[in-house]
């Protein structure tokens, strides 16, 4: 929350200089302020862009497994889109849906 609200106030502040930058390179002989504002410009809006970008949601799977035995799962189907997943490796802890591009979570959880 302070990052977004900090990036927004520098970008506003860069933007309204960049704005000033442009209006004063119509100067006669004031060109050369015309990059500086199209530069402090392009900037502001780069740093609303990294305000305001959406995060990736990530998806949690609960995987059960006996303790002197191999991964067992039934059904491990993408939370999102409902697509079956392929089977994890041992010890991974992130797994990418092939179809929606979501990323999902495994928990492991003992059975006993």
């Amino acid at each position: 929350m302070l990052r977004k609200l900090v990036l927004s106030l520098i970008g506003a502040v860069l933007l309204f200089l960049g704005v000033v930058f442009i209006i004063a390179s119509a100067a006669p002989g004031k060109v050369y302020r015309f990059p500086i504002g199209v530069l402090l410009t392009v900037v502001s809006l780069a740093l609303f862009y990294l305000a305001f970008k959406p995060r990736p949601k990530i998806y949690e799977v609960k995987v059960t497994w006996s303790p002197g035995g191999k991964l067992s799962v039934e059904e491990f189907k993408c939370p999102k889109c409902g697509a079956d997943l392929p089977p994890p490796k041992p010890g991974q802890e992130y797994i990418e849906c092939p179809y929606c591009g979501a990323t999902i979570k495994i928990v492991e959880e003992p059975l006993w």
